[in-house]
């Protein structure tokens, strides 16, 4: 039986997706299989796939084309739907696996039989700019093996919850049968991540360095001045809710809801970090009020969010509050001017 499926999206990597392969083909590990999907992008990021496979004698990689580009959550979607290992990883094409975690992570997952293992994340600079996000998760203690619902739960109250989808390895019909990604949106891991952890019977962290996660200019994943991440973050709200209602009896109910209302509030103040333009502002705002978002933010038991709910009433005020107040910061939006945060790390909400 194959052990691991290793799900890489392929879109204009074309510098990096040697060293992404390399780092999986020095895993030492066997019984695994990478399925490369190739999203249709305009550079030659396959040529290079094919090169590479030609040249050192591959048999268990798979490229599966798409006929158009569909975006990450279709590209991951694709190999979810043909995955055939006991457990599934994805992988992100201008990244790189840490040799060794992979197969010490399948070892441990089968030994206690998880559906899911989180490991730890590495980051690797090749930019200027050196904002380690990550860094305050290198300090995580291994975990005892928990419910799914128990280890959300965890997580967030000891705030070290990650959203990132790729931190993990999963129970392959754990995510065929109850977690696939939002077609069309940005941080669809908002929304993949609670679904996967919270249905898990077992969950486990082990500080194992499994990740490394390039830094990088101009990332492909990097680009939030458009449209799409506002719409985005209405349908992760809505989704998220209607989650939270079929969870209600369970620990991380509470946890989900305050997710959902720092998603919420993170929509007024991202206008200001990601320079939206005036038009997306008031489209922005009007949605605010038609949707009435704010209501979420009333029904917190965190006063602060209340509060801040009352305030989300007059979005144009709440933006000019909150940008009077990020002015008095020195260098507090540099890493989204610079373009060098992908999506998936914008969930960083304070």
């Amino acid at each position: 039986m194959i052990k691991i499926s290793i799900i890489v999206p392929i879109y204009n990597v074309e510098q990096y997706i040697e060293e992404c392969l390399n780092s999986i083909y020095n895993q030492e590990l066997a019984d695994f299989e990478v399925l490369c999907i190739d999203d249709k992008g305009n550079d030659k990021s396959i040529e290079k796939v094919r090169k590479f496979v030609s040249i050192n004698n591959i048999t268990n990689l798979k490229i599966i084309e798409h006929n158009e580009n569909k975006g990450l959550s279709e590209a991951r979607n694709t190999g979810i739907k043909n995955a055939k290992g006991k457990y599934i990883c994805f992988l992100d094409s201008d990244d790189m696996l840490i040799k060794g975690g992979l197969k010490q992570l399948i070892e441990q997952a089968e030994k206690n039989d998880l559906d899911i293992i989180e490991g730890r994340i590495e980051e690797k600079y090749e930019t200027k700019f050196k904002v380690e996000l990550y860094e305050k998760y290198k300090n995580k203690k291994s975990t005892e093996v928990l419910s799914g619902d128990e280890y959300f739960a965890e997580q967030c109250y000891k705030k070290e919850y990650l959203p990132t989808a790729w931190c993990r390895i999963y129970n392959r019909e754990l995510v065929f049968n109850n977690c696939y990604f939002t077609p069309n949106i940005e941080f669809e891991d908002e929304e993949f991540s609670p679904r996967a952890i919270i249905n898990a019977k077992r969950v486990q962290y082990i500080d194992i360095s499994l990740y490394m996660y390039r830094r990088r200019n101009n990332s492909i994943t990097t680009s939030v001045s458009n449209s799409k991440w506002y719409e985005s973050y209405f349908i992760i709200i809505n989704n998220l809710q209607k989650f939270a209602e079929e969870i209600k009896e369970k620990k991380s109910y509470k946890f989900l809801i305050n997710r959902v209302e720092e998603i919420t509030l993170s929509i007024l103040k991202n206008t200001i970090e990601y320079g939206t333009s005036k038009e997306e502002i008031s489209y922005i705002t009007n949605e605010i009020k038609t949707k009435k978002l704010y209501s979420i933010l009333l029904k917190s038991k965190n006063i602060k969010m209340r509060i801040l709910g009352y305030l989300m009433k007059q979005p144009k005020i709440f933006i000019k509050l909150y940008k009077a107040k990020k002015g008095k910061t020195k260098n507090h939006n540099i890493l989204y001017k610079s373009h060098e945060v992908k999506r998936y790390e914008v969930w960083k909400y304070n």
